[in-house]
């Protein structure tokens, strides 16, 4: 089921729950992309927001919510390096903070489907 506008592309995921990660993991290589990374806490995302390599990752999926702390600082760290963030959340997009609202989202819950078309159209849009 790859899809060749996804093939290849490296996507590092912030996700907390780890049997959601370990799926969406598998879902990103059915859908022929690569995996750049991996995080499960703030901590964790802001670590990696340091030492991943801008040009190693196409966009990072990213939980809004890590063991119930908001993701913004994260997400606002991945930004200023240039890295893309698609933000995962079952809150409207409107309601994330102001820092996140730019980002691409991808609303809970979705299957390979949503996350095809979410990648799809969060990878066309212009930085």
């Amino acid at each position: 089921m790859s899809n060749p506008v996804l093939a290849g592309k490296r996507i590092a995921v912030i996700e907390d729950e780890a049997p959601i990660g370990a799926m969406l993991e598998i879902m990103l290589d059915e859908l022929g992309c690569v995996h750049a990374g991996t995080a499960r806490t703030l901590t964790e995302a802001m670590s990696l927001a340091d030492t991943i390599d801008v040009a190693a990752v196409d966009a990072v999926l990213l939980d809004y919510r890590l063991k119930g702390e908001a993701s913004a600082p994260a997400a606002l760290r991945l930004k200023n390096r240039g890295i893309r963030v698609i933000v995962t959340t079952g809150m409207d997009g409107l309601s994330l903070p102001e820092t996140m609202q730019d980002c691409a989202t991808i609303c809970k819950p979705y299957g390979i489907d949503g996350l095809e078309q979410g990648l799809i159209e969060a990878l066309a849009l212009e930085r």
